[in-house]
């Protein structure tokens, strides 16, 4: 919630810091439920987005290693990772949609607010208001982000993991050290993307009846000429919070699991 409404108050080119977003919230928005606006939504796109990519990921990286008889390339672990990223994303887009509508709509003037009630009913009216493939609104910065976020997350662990053991051998310490690194990688290369996703996805029609962007490539040249590339990253500190340690949790409990039900399934 933090990291769009500092997204959407940078395009607007406001003060854009963590104090005040979250004092925003706090006072004039509701208390502690701001902050968990959309919960249902990024539920279920978790529910379905980290699920399948971790599936897919981890699919094709162990029928590649049977069938070669080998550890895969930095490159087919890129290559894994960003099919994953890929495929996982648009499947999940309609509920990302849902979600940053949700957590920008209180930055809206009251009568622009859409006030959906829930996910699915979210997910209902943008279809039978926009259209069903509406629901896909946006869907190249989500796949583009998705596949950068996985890009920096998935191979660089696997990768670390595999170096790392040569010092430190299979402990604790090769998958945290593993994980810090990956969960880094992961937020700095794909905020550029998720600002730009942001602000494609919760656009309105202007009043003349045209959207302020035309689509992804003209959202992220705009941001850029409007402020400045360095802006690509705001809300990092943020972002980083979320997502690294989103990232650390979820390939650690990954390889726990992996590890208790790989043995309790042979």
């Amino acid at each position: 919630m933090v990291k769009t409404r500092m997204q959407l108050k940078g395009e607007a080119k406001a003060r854009a810091s963590v104090v005040d977003v979250c004092r925003t919230l706090m006072l004039k928005e509701g208390g502690v439920r701001a902050f968990y606006r959309g919960i249902g939504s990024a539920l279920m796109r978790q529910v379905v987005y980290t699920t399948m990519r971790l599936g897919i990921f981890y699919t094709v990286l162990d029928t590649a290693k049977q069938k070669y008889n080998r550890a895969l390339s930095p490159f087919e672990k890129g290559i894994a990772s960003l099919t994953a990223g890929a495929i996982s994303a648009f499947m999940a887009n309609p509920f990302d949609l849902a979600l940053i509508r949700f957590q920008a709509d209180g930055a809206l003037p009251p009568a622009e607010r859409r006030n959906y009630g829930n996910v699915f009913s979210a997910l209902v009216r943008i279809t039978s208001q926009e259209g069903f493939t509406n629901l896909w609104k946006g869907a190249t910065p989500t796949i583009v982000r998705a596949m950068a976020l996985n890009l920096g997350m998935l191979a660089p662990y696997e990768e670390c993991k595999q170096r790392f053991k040569k010092f430190w051998g299979d402990s604790k310490k090769t998958y945290f050290a593993s994980s810090l690194v990956a969960g880094f990688l992961a937020a700095f290369m794909c905020l550029p993307f998720d600002n730009v996703k942001t602000k494609v996805q919760k656009m309105k029609k202007l009043p003349d009846g045209s959207y302020p962007y035309r689509g992804f490539f003209d959202a992220f040249k705009k941001s850029i000429g409007r402020e400045g590339v360095t802006k690509l990253w705001i809300g990092f500190p943020v972002f980083y919070v979320r997502i690294g340690g989103h990232a650390m949790l979820t390939l650690l409990f990954s390889d726990t699991f992996k590890f208790y039900f790989g043995h309790y399934f042979k």
